[in-house]
């Protein structure tokens, strides 16, 4: 038996990769809206009845391509520094260099469901799911710069880590790399000056 489940689970997980790309692309290059079921079994090259084995509504579909997403760039490896740093000066400057690079290259995708979710309560779920989860791990950073006795005043844990999460929007990275031309490398260390000044008492640079 074992030969022969092998294969069929392989094609399972790559017939629903296939689908969450094509989901992706879809939301990327038209919005919500355009992502219906039968388009994205369409595009994914699956039959209707082959996408809903995998996915049992279109709002089931939307919520695993925040996992897949993820896991296709590896966030991982990106929040890891921030996770791990040794204290909450290098969680943030950790931080800085993940809104810089792991953001700007979601950022097709984060304005998509930006523009879909005040009318597709899926990509409204989405992007509600995704918010939580950053402001979360915001909230995770300003929890250990308040313990450490860094938290400058005024700030609270919330309020600074609504700041931080202000900083990881689409239309910020993308004003600042796309609209006005900075390096990734120049966001990362521009922003990391920003938010040492802002939220850390006495502000060191």
């Amino acid at each position: 038996m074992g030969s022969i489940e092998a294969p069929q689970n392989e094609r399972s997980r790559t017939t629903r990769a296939a689908i969450l790309d094509a989901t992706w692309r879809l939301l990327e290059g038209s919005g919500g809206p355009a992502v219906t079921m039968s388009s994205t079994a369409r595009a994914a090259g699956v039959s209707r009845q082959g996408l809903y084995l995998h996915f049992a509504s279109r709002g089931e579909l939307f919520l695993h391509l925040f996992d897949h997403v993820n896991e296709t760039l590896d966030l991982d490896a990106s929040v890891r520094p921030v996770i791990e740093a040794p204290d909450s000066l290098a969680a943030l400057d950790a931080f800085a260099e993940l809104v810089a690079t792991y953001h700007s290259r979601t950022i097709g995708l984060i304005r998509a469901v930006d523009r879909s979710r005040f009318d597709d309560e899926d990509a409204a779920a989405l992007w509600a799911t995704v918010m939580a989860a950053w402001h979360g791990g915001c909230r995770s950073v300003t929890a250990r710069l308040a313990a450490e006795g860094q938290l400058a005043e005024p700030w609270t844990e919330l309020s600074a880590a609504d700041l931080m999460w202000s900083f990881m929007s689409a239309e910020f990275v993308a004003g600042l790399t796309v609209d006005r031309g900075w390096s990734v490398e120049e966001l990362a260390e521009r922003l990391r000056i920003v938010i040492r000044r802002a939220l850390v008492r006495g502000g060191p640079t």
